[in-house]
């Protein structure tokens, strides 16, 4: 297992490789699959489900329950310190600095922030800033949670562009433009694999939302969420970035510690 592998910082590590964000036209798992299909895919990615509610694989409706199927209570309980961004999920995170063409590397590749949040000429506000990319593995549940308390103030529902080598970042997408207690003005983007999509779990009756509420789930087993970060607002924790610059991706867990708000001037 990859786990045994440590980065800088202590955390397991494993080699960022280009390969793991496929292209659009590769025809991978929709959310309703047949129950069989959930046993295959333990055995195939050794999926732990002693940590999850249910822990039995035969009450799963579908394979999409599964696949975003939820934590046991207290398995992943959230970071106290008043201070700190709060992983939204499971997966294995890169940190990069967002640059003055708005534009952030991913594997080789520079990515747009405009064509990522949908082009609403906002990303110019996040030059300098910072970007934290979660890619969730297919062996990790597939819902996320709010990193702060706070409001959400646009969601946009973007669809997959054409043409893109590498489409967790352009392919079906939720971008949520929050302002939040510790860190105001922030860009949440979850990205998919196929045209599943994803699943929004909150109170869409109301704007205000907890740190660590449930926000949503992924229908399609290739997802990732990115976190933008106006400059000047947020510090990722060290390793973070020392295995990131080692071309590393980092393990990470919901409501683990990823950074802190280097503000804290309310809203």
């Amino acid at each position: 297992m990859s786990s045994q592998v440590r980065g800088y910082g202590a955390r397991p590590v494993i080699e960022a490789n280009k390969s793991k964000y496929l292209p659009v036209s590769n025809k991978l798992k929709l959310g309703l699959f047949p129950k069989a299909e959930i046993k295959n895919h333990m055995e195939k990615y050794s999926v732990d489900l002693s940590v999850c509610d249910p822990d039995d694989p035969a009450a799963y409706e579908n394979f999409g329950d599964y696949l975003a199927r939820n934590f046991k209570e207290g398995m992943r309980p959230l970071d106290q310190w008043h201070n700190s961004l709060i992983c939204p999920c499971d997966g294995w995170l890169t940190a990069h600095f967002i640059n003055n063409l708005c534009t952030i590397p991913v594997n080789g590749h520079m990515y747009s922030v405009d064509k990522l949040m949908g082009g609403e000429g906002d990303a110019k506000d996040f030059a300098g800033g910072l970007a934290l990319i979660i890619r969730l593995d297919e062996a990790d549940p597939h819902r996320f949670v709010f990193i702060d308390d706070g409001v959400v103030c646009d969601v946009r529902q973007l669809d997959a562009e054409k043409n893109q080598e590498d489409s967790m970042f352009f392919g079906p997408r939720t971008c949520t433009v929050m302002n939040t207690k510790r860190f105001h003005g922030v860009v949440q983007v979850e990205a998919c694999g196929n045209s599943k999509g994803v699943e929004q779990l909150s109170d869409s009756q109301s704007p205000a939302f907890s740190r660590g509420e449930v926000k949503g789930r992924f229908l399609c087993s290739t997802a990732g969420i990115i976190l933008l970060f106006k400059k000047g607002m947020m510090f990722p924790d060290d390793e973070f970035m020392v295995n990131t610059r080692n071309s590393l991706e980092t393990r990470v867990r919901m409501g683990e510690k990823l950074g802190v708000a280097i503000s804290m001037m309310g809203f």
